[in-house]
């Protein structure tokens, strides 16, 4: 009876995360990978890139920590149709194992500008310049970038990991990617990055306001917990979503238990439903409604959420996206399952 109810909620975590309204499998001029580790060559994030835009292309990625802090990056050219394996504990060396975060890939600007538009201040490599300013997809967007409609690449991702002989799937979030005009892909900060469009957009809080201005997106995120059964929730955004969040937490026989979310990270955080203050034996298998950008109900100048005391952060507006990783010992099975939401 055991298995068969593992296998049940294996079945119903599935089911539950069908109808997506992220963009994705697309081709554009970059993506994200939102939750990016290694534990050593036999734990780690590999990811998988296309190049569709009809020539040779140089691709530029950025490894950032949890708070947004660009630690490394690097540079690669890929031909036309081709494909690329990027391993992250090959990518990164043993200095970054353990350390989690996420990675921006994005398709440096390598052409020419029409003459209505000022020289591009970026001067191109035959694989990598110095210096890089994002493709645009065929939109003219500032003056460092011009208008070629063949940017396109795509990407996939897994975690491997050989000990366990187990894969997990990583949702990679697409683009179009948005970065401020004078953003060089070569030197990234937290700020750089404003849109990743496949995932949804919400809107900006004011510091010390009870609540953003406009209507945000609700999250509903998937979890099963108990005997065999564990959940690590991600949470990834553009903007700045540290604060302690109100939130709803239902089971499957539809019961309402309000708790508190804290994020203590900037840009990522990954939590374990189990350690909710509160979180009744009864609620094992379910979701969480997460609201972004309401932590202003609560003081949003702890010290403890990654601020200094007295610091009164404010919620940028960006994008935000959410899954849940469900693992069932008794199966030996993991679970990608994408956050819904309205």
């Amino acid at each position: 009876m055991k298995k068969f109810a593992m296998a049940t909620v294996a079945v119903a975590a599935l089911s539950a995360g069908v109808a997506q309204a992220y963009t994705v499998g697309t081709f554009s001029n970059g993506f994200v990978v939102p939750n990016v580790v290694h534990n050593g060559a036999s734990d780690t994030t590999a990811v998988g890139l296309i190049n569709q835009s009809g020539e040779a292309r140089a691709v530029y990625w950025t490894f950032f920590d949890e708070n947004g802090g660009a630690l490394t990056s690097g540079c690669f050219a890929m031909k036309n149709r081709d494909y690329q394996p990027f391993v992250w504990s090959a990518e990164s060396g043993s200095s970054m194992s353990g350390k989690r975060g996420y990675l921006v890939f994005a398709l440096g600007e390598t052409v020419a500008a029409p003459a209505a538009v000022p020289p591009i201040a970026f001067a191109p490599h035959k694989e990598c310049a110095d210096s890089a300013g994002l493709q645009t997809n065929g939109t003219l967007v500032a003056a460092n970038t011009s208008p070629v409609a063949g940017a396109k690449i795509s990407g996939s991702a897994f975690q491997v990991n050989a000990t366990n002989k187990d894969v997990a799937f990583i949702p990679v979030i697409d683009g179009p990617l948005s970065m401020v005009a004078t953003a060089d892909l070569t030197r990234l900060d937290p700020g750089n990055l404003t849109v990743a469009a496949g995932a949804p957009s919400v809107g900006a809080t004011a510091a010390g306001a009870a609540a953003p201005t406009a209507p945000q997106p609700t999250f509903s995120m998937r979890y099963a917990v108990g005997t065999g059964l564990d959940t690590s929730v991600v949470v990834w955004s553009t903007a700045d979503q540290r604060g302690t969040y109100g939130v709803d937490v239902y089971n499957d026989q539809q019961v309402r238990k309000r708790l508190n979310l804290v994020l203590k990270k900037g840009k990522m955080n990954v939590f374990d439903p189990k350690t909710l203050a509160g979180l009744p034996s009864t609620h094992t298998d379910g979701f969480i409604e997460w609201t972004p950008g309401n932590g202003g109900t609560a003081p949003r100048d702890f010290a403890d959420l990654g601020g200094t005391a007295g610091q009164v952060l404010t919620v940028a507006g960006g994008s935000v996206f959410t899954y849940s990783v469900v693992n069932s010992s008794d199966l030996s099975a993991t679970q990608t399952i994408l956050g819904s939401h309205r």
